[in-house]
């Protein structure tokens, strides 16, 4: 079975924030990118190097990667630094792929929030699923805060949209921002032919193309990628 590489695309501007650098932004007195991060602790032995992607005026301005040196002394990762940031994390994703030379499978996370990662492994160990995405209820939530899933009565995903319901019948689920694929060479791939600025068009690719891209159901997690929701959690004292 192979080792996945696990990577987080830091490189954007933090607008919701002020522009701060988002990954160092606090939570449950931990940064965004160790909460994020955390989840995937048990599942080390599974991963065979993790990057953390961001730009090189980001690395100045905020001794970025001193800080990952301190916060995952004990993992093994590589700073991606970027000559300048990119218009989506799907270019990011793409500008790494290159740089670094990774093949095999992927998980690409956002870093605003953390969730039961569990079935996500699991489901990576299956040989025939191509892409696996974490999915969760979206009753009580706002579209605008999502990409969005149609979900068949198998677990297969039929189609995704951004911030809007997918014209396509279904149950429909968010989407979380941890992606697996199977074949980086694929994604790095298709993120160059379609220009992709969000992981969902990659996604819509593989869909398609008619490839096996499953919906993982997260029960547990918690989200703080605007004020709102990382206020949220804080009153949840979570």
């Amino acid at each position: 079975m192979q080792e996945i590489s696990l990577i987080f695309p830091m490189a954007g501007q933090g607008a919701r924030f002020g522009y701060r650098f988002k990954p160092f932004l606090e939570v449950r007195e931990m940064s965004f990118i160790e909460a994020a991060f955390l989840p995937f602790r048990p599942w080390l032995s599974r991963i065979a190097q993790v990057y953390f992607v961001f730009t090189r005026e980001q690395d100045t301005t905020h001794q970025v990667s001193a800080r990952l040196d301190e916060m995952f002394a004990d993992v093994p990762f590589e700073a991606v630094i970027l000559d300048r940031a990119t218009e989506g994390p799907a270019v990011t994703l793409g500008r790494c792929l290159e740089s670094e030379n990774i093949s095999g499978p992927i998980m690409a996370c956002d870093c605003d929030h953390a969730l039961t990662v569990d079935g996500l492994m699991r489901a990576a160990e299956n040989p025939d699923i191509e892409c696996a995405l974490p999915t969760w209820d979206l009753d009580g939530e706002s579209l605008a805060s999502w990409s969005v899933a149609a979900i068949g009565g198998d677990g297969r995903i039929a189609a995704v949209s951004e911030k809007a319901l997918p014209a396509h019948g279904g149950c429909c689920r968010g989407i979380i921002g941890c992606y697996y694929f199977a074949d980086a060479a694929r994604v790095r791939r298709l993120i160059a032919e379609t220009h992709a600025i969000h992981l969902s068009d990659v996604v819509a690719r593989y869909l398609e193309e008619h490839r096996d891209v499953r919906s993982v159901p997260v029960r547990e997690a918690y989200f703080f990628g605007d004020p709102a929701r990382l206020a949220r959690v804080a009153s949840l004292g979570l």
